[in-house]
């Protein structure tokens, strides 16, 4: 499994600006505050139904994250996402708390519609 450092994901999203950023918390945390630009994915049962509708491509750049070291859910869902066959799929394990403390850019509230409302 790949892991990223803040700094690592800030050069990725320079470099890479399609690549997916997924939040994989529940909804309400996500709505407090994400990074910008992340879409919400939340690790449950649904999981792998919702990432594959939002992310056909399989060789799309993923960056996982979740709430800090302490939270396990991007760990677990970048798993999930390598055993579906996702190819490129990296756990920001510092995760939303981290990013927010070094004053990085985030949003609050919704995320822009996506093919997740039809779930």
């Amino acid at each position: 499994m790949l892991t990223i450092s803040r700094k690592e994901l800030q050069e990725l999203l320079i470099s890479c600006p399609d690549l997916k950023l997924v939040e994989v918390l529940p909804e309400t945390l996500f709505q407090e505050f994400h990074l910008q630009g992340a879409i919400n994915i939340p690790f449950d049962e649904l999981f792998c139904e919702r990432i594959l509708l939002e992310i056909p491509d399989q060789n799309q750049i993923v960056v996982l994250y979740s709430l800090n070291y302490e939270c396990k859910y991007s760990e677990q869902a970048t798993r999930e996402m390598l055993q579906l066959g996702y190819q490129i799929v990296y756990d920001y394990e510092p995760g939303k708390i981290d990013w927010k403390a070094a004053r990085l850019p985030i949003e609050y509230g919704h995320q822009a519609k996506s093919q997740l409302e039809n779930l």
